[in-house]
Order: C-alpha cells, then sequence, then structure tokens
C-alpha cells in the first residue's frame, strides 16, 4: 500500500497548469491578430502591451521582453508602455528600463514615482525624487 497526503497532492494538482487544444488555438489567434495591429500601426501602445501581456500569459516571459522592448521602441513618448516595461524586466533590469523611460518623458510623475519605488534605500529614493521635482517643478 502507498500513502498518499492529500494536501500535498492537491497543492500539487492546483499548480499544474493544463492547457487544452483550445486554449493553444485561442492563443494563436490572439498572437496572429496583434501581430497585425502591431505592424500595421507600430505607434498604438495599447497593441505593444496586449502583445507582451499574452505572451507573459502563455508563459513565454522573454518573448514579452522582446515585444514590450520593440513597444519602447516604436511609441518612446507613452508612459503606459515603460511602465510595463519596467514590471516585465528581470529585477536587476529594472532601473535601466525606467532610466530610459524617464530620459524619454522627463516630466512623467508616473515613470518618477515607478523609479522611486525600485530603490531599496532611502536616500537614493529621495534623491530619485529630488531629480524629479528639478523636472517638473509643479508636482
Amino acid at each position: 500500500m502507498t500513502n498518499v497526503d492529500p494536501k500535498g497532492y492537491l497543492t500539487v494538482l492546483n499548480s499544474m497548469k493544463i492547457t487544452s487544444d483550445a486554449e493553444i488555438s485561442d492563443f494563436k489567434k490572439a498572437r496572429l491578430l496583434l501581430k497585425s495591429v502591431t505592424q500595421t500601426n507600430p505607434k498604438h501602445p495599447p497593441g505593444w502591451i496586449a502583445a507582451a501581456r499574452l505572451e507573459e500569459l502563455a508563459g513565454k516571459l522573454p518573448t514579452a521582453r522582446q515585444l514590450i522592448q520593440k513597444g519602447c521602441e516604436e511609441c518612446p513618448k507613452n508612459e503606459d508602455v515603460w511602465l510595463e516595461a519596467c514590471r516585465l524586466a528581470n529585477p536587476d533590469e529594472a532601473k535601466a528600463v525606467i532610466a530610459r523611460g524617464v530620459k524619454s518623458i522627463p516630466t512623467s510623475v508616473k515613470l518618477w514615482m515607478q523609479a522611486s519605488k525600485l530603490e531599496n534605500d532611502d536616500m537614493n529614493r529621495s534623491r530619485v525624487l529630488r531629480k524629479g521635482l528639478e523636472h517638473i517643478p509643479d508636482s
């Protein structure tokens, strides 16, 4: 006889992701649609964000990062694309991504706030916020 831990067994079953043929087909259709959107209108930021999120949902994080990076190149003046790129980036690379975003849009309060959130040290956080206030004195 074998002894099975019911709690552990259920936990393992819940963590397993079963992808059906219908889900795979849906991903393929969505990829095709979003590829069309990003190719016909590359300056449309929601298309890039949606494509990256689809790849993230499919479990292909490196592909999602590549797509959102292309989105940042095509739409450098959109803060939502930069915030998404920061969210998808490795923790080590997130500061560099948000720094490029801040250079592209120095008057974006959201980007400066995200840059300050990424800092661990209070001194560095206040330095980032002071620099942001230099660019946006009315904030």
